[in-house]
């Protein structure tokens, strides 16, 4: 009984001194061994060394004092500096700045040497500088508020495919009348526009590059109507005389010039019908000097298409010298329509097109 006694006491003591051990090691009161009070101040002349620092207490927390450089002085194995690690969210209530002068001009700034994500506004004082071969990118939805600023360098071909200024939408009134003489629209500015002028079939005449004559029903062609297709003048077979007239070429005049025609047959083509054109333009733009002679250009095909209107066109080449304020004469006539059973041709419209300015 004695004895069970004697090991019961032995294990007690070995187990309160182990404890007594183990808290001394985890926790000590570095102010009550030093003699010192609450709220005392230590101050350590030389260099404190610890594996690990505890500062603070939970939801309290602590201020922390750094007069000076936080510097990280290991390396890893390969003998490359480590940086110094946060390992929490860090929250920093004062602006950062490098360098021993704060603000911008001291060619120090900040350097961050990796991708960055901003979860809030982005807020300049300052100018944005991209480096140059970079992308900026912008979401399908972002908005760029540049209102009072100056974008420099930027012309429409730095824009990608699809890309665009918006323009104001607002709706605007004018008090007086808009004059603007320090930026007028150039010439270039403007897009050009197709004009036509029409040509009266009944104005034109007969045996145009004869001795003309007056286009009636009993002439070559004739002129002839048929109800919900109108006026048209009529060729036959064999029929070859001419007919024609002759234009003023627009002051707004830019470029091309071409006739055209709506035809159509009696019936479907037994071998071939075309018609031949010639073409004549005064030499210079509103002086009288007149061309001497007519230029016989290409014959047109007329399609085999009976019953449906079909367009061709007329497109001078060995006249194609035209001006604003030319007098342009031309003639049309059959080319080959000999064979037996050829249907007649019927022009309903004749007009004159080329490119004008706006």
């Amino acid at each position: 009984m004695k004895r069970i006694l004697t090991i019961l006491l032995t294990v007690f003591l070995s187990t309160a001194f182990c404890v007594s051990v183990v808290y001394a090691a985890s926790l000590r009161n570095i102010t009550s061994t030093l003699n010192g009070t609450a709220g005392d101040t230590f101050q350590l002349d030389g260099t404190l060394t610890v594996k690990s620092l505890k500062i603070g207490q939970q939801s309290i927390g602590g201020v922390t004092f750094f007069n000076g450089t936080i510097v990280n002085n290991t390396t890893n194995a390969a003998g490359t500096d480590n940086p110094v690690t946060f390992g929490d969210n860090v929250r920093i209530d004062g602006a950062i700045h490098r360098g021993t002068i704060a603000g911008t001009g001291d060619n120090q700034p900040v350097k961050i040497n990796d991708d960055a994500r901003i979860y809030g506004n982005l807020s300049l004082d300052g100018s944005l500088t991209i480096a140059d071969n970079q992308t900026l990118t912008l979401g399908m939805s972002s908005v760029v508020n540049l209102t009072g600023a100056t974008i420099q360098g930027l012309s429409s071909g730095d824009l990608s495919d699809g890309s665009h200024l918006t323009k104001n939408n607002s709706a605007a009134t004018l008090s007086a009348d808009w004059v603007n003489t320090a930026y007028p629209w150039s010439a270039d500015e403007v897009a050009d526009t197709t004009r036509t002028i029409p040509l009266s079939l009944s104005a034109l005449y007969a045996d145009a590059d004869g001795t003309p004559t007056a286009i009636t029903s009993l002439t070559t062609p004739s002129l002839n109507y048929t109800a919900n297709r109108g006026l048209f003048l009529q060729y036959a077979e064999d029929d070859t005389v001419d007919f024609g007239g002759q234009i003023i070429v627009p002051d707004d005049y830019v470029s091309g010039g071409v006739f055209k025609a709506v035809v159509d047959t009696s019936g479907d083509i037994i071998t071939d019908w075309n018609l031949d054109f010639k073409v004549a333009i005064s030499e210079t733009a509103n002086t009288p000097a007149w061309a001497t002679a007519m230029a016989n250009e290409t014959p047109v095909d007329i399609p085999d298409n009976p019953g449906t209107p079909d367009l061709i066109t007329f497109t001078p080449v060995s006249q194609s010298d035209i001006s604003a304020g030319d007098v342009i004469f031309f003639d049309i006539f059959p080319d080959s329509n000999t064979a037996t059973g050829e249907p007649n041709l019927e022009i309903y419209s004749l007009w004159f097109e080329y490119t004008a300015a706006q």
